[in-house]
């Protein structure tokens, strides 16, 4: 996968909280797929699940939440909508604990979360992990002679 193509799932919710099974298997899929840890896995799960728990008491009976989960080649996104002008627990929401990103917009339509994590060393603005001592690889310039 380059830098500029990703998959991506998507997911309606209707306000019945079995059907967050659904969602937690696409991120484990997702996850499992980019080599996230274990433990990452676990933390997107549960974040998720959380804020979706939070959504659903608020849900009309004719209302869903929409949940799109995508894969890049140096991270994963899970965006989640709820419906109406209240925002509920989400409005605010500026981080959460091993998030890497959270992108909130509301609106008359509705509330979007983004959650960003990246994966292990490739976060913006990080350069690659060197270990000392051994040669990085790239080769020196030859010399110009005239």
């Amino acid at each position: 996968m380059t830098p500029t193509e990703y998959c991506r799932t998507e997911l309606k919710i209707p306000g019945d909280s079995r059907a967050l099974g659904a969602v937690r298997g696409a991120i484990q899929h997702t996850a499992r797929h980019l080599g996230l840890s274990s433990d990452q896995e676990d933390l997107l799960i549960a974040v998720t699940d959380q804020l979706l728990r939070s959504a659903l008491d608020s849900l009309g009976p004719e209302e869903a939440l929409f949940v799109g989960i995508q894969e890049h080649a140096d991270h994963i996104e899970i965006e989640l909508k709820r419906p109406g002008e209240n925002a509920g627990e989400w409005a605010a929401l500026r981080k959460l604990a091993g998030i890497d990103e959270v992108e909130r917009e509301t609106g008359a339509d509705g509330t979007r979360l983004k959650l960003v994590k990246f994966l292990p060393g490739k976060a913006p603005g990080k350069a690659p992990s060197k270990t000392p001592g051994k040669p990085s690889g790239k080769k020196k310039p030859p010399h110009l002679h005239n």
